[in-house]
C-alpha cells in the first residue's frame, strides 16, 4: 500500500523565522550586544508557536550568532566572536549533499559508538521517547522530522561531550530540509517504517552497550538516507 506524506505546517518555518532575525541582526535592528526579548514574546511577535520560536532561537545559537546563558535571554555575539563555520541552505547540488553525508559518517558514526559506551537510563529513556514519536503515525510529517532530529540529538547528549552535542544539534537543523525531500520523492514504499526500523536497530545496540554494532547501524542508517535521496556518496567512510 502507498504511504502518504504530508507537512502539516510550513515546512521549514524555524528556518525561515531564524532567517528573519538574522535579517534584524544584519540590519542592526537588533545590535550586537542586545538581549533578546522572551521566547514567549517573540512568539507573539512573529506569530507562531513558542516551540517554533526556540528551534529557531537554538539553530541561531549553534551557529554562534546568539549566546544564552541560564538567567539571561539570549544576547546578539558581537561579529568578532561569531562563530565561522555554517552549512548554507544551498544544498541541492550533488556534491554539496555528499559532503554533508560524508560529515554526518565523521561525526554520528563515532557518537553511536560513544553513546554505547557513556549513556545512562536518561539517555535511553529519551532516545525510548523519540522512537516512540517517531512510531506515532504512518504519514511523514513535521512531527516526524522533530522526533528524528530529537533522536539524534538524544544521542549526541548520551555521550557527555557539549561539543558532539552543539554540532550534532546544529547539523540536525539543516538536515530536516533534507528529509523532507526524501518525503517529497518518495510517494510509495515503506519509507517511514524504514526509517523507523533503522533507528530502532541503533537504539537497541546503544542500549545493549554495543558500541561497534552501534557504529555499523549508524553507518547503515546514514548510507540508506543518502541512497533515498539519490547521493553519490564518495569512497571513505560510508563506503569501502
Amino acid at each position: 500500500m502507498a504511504s502518504s506524506f504530508v507537512v502539516e505546517r510550513p515546512a521549514g518555518l524555524p528556518d525561515r523565522i531564524a532567517d528573519l532575525l538574522m535579517e534584524q541582526i544584519t540590519s542592526g535592528a537588533l545590535a550586537e550586544g542586545q538581549i533578546l526579548p522572551t521566547e514567549t514574546e517573540l512568539a507573539k511577535s512573529f506569530g507562531v508557536s513558542r516551540n517554533v520560536m526556540r528551534e529557531a532561537i537554538a539553530r541561531l545559537r549553534f551557529e554562534g550568532i546568539l549566546d544564552s546563558r541560564q538567567g539571561r535571554g539570549a544576547m546578539v555575539l558581537p561579529l568578532s566572536e561569531r562563530l565561522t563555520f555554517r552549512i548554507g541552505s544551498g544544498l541541492g547540488s550533488s556534491d554539496s549533499l555528499a559532503d554533508l553525508f560524508e560529515l554526518r559518517g565523521l561525526l554520528e558514526i563515532e557518537i553511536a559508538g560513544l553513546a554505547a559506551q557513556r549513556r545512562g537510563p536518561d539517555d535511553l529513556s529519551e532516545l525510548e521517547a523519540a522512537l516512540t514519536c517517531l512510531s506515532e503515525s504512518d504519514f511523514f510529517d513535521e512531527a516526524k522530522l522533530e522526533a528524528d532530529a530529537r533522536f539524534h540529538r538524544a544521542l549526541a547528549a548520551a555521550t557527555g561531550n557539549d561539543y558532539l552535542k552543539g554540532i550534532s544539534t546544529y547539523i540536525s537543523f539543516r538536515l530536516k530540509g533534507t528529509t523532507r525531500d526524501t518525503a517529497a520523492i518518495y510517494t510509495s514504499d515503506d519509507l517511514v517504517a524504514q526509517t523507523i526500523r533503522e533507528h530502532r536497530l541503533i537504539f537497541e545496540r546503544v542500549s545493549a552497550g554495543e558500541a561497534e554494532g552501534a557504529r555499523a547501524a549508524m553507518r547503515a542508517h546514514i548510507r540508506h538516507a543518502a541512497e533515498r535521496l539519490g547521493v553519490r556518496l564518495k569512497a571513505g567512510v560510508l563506503v569501502g
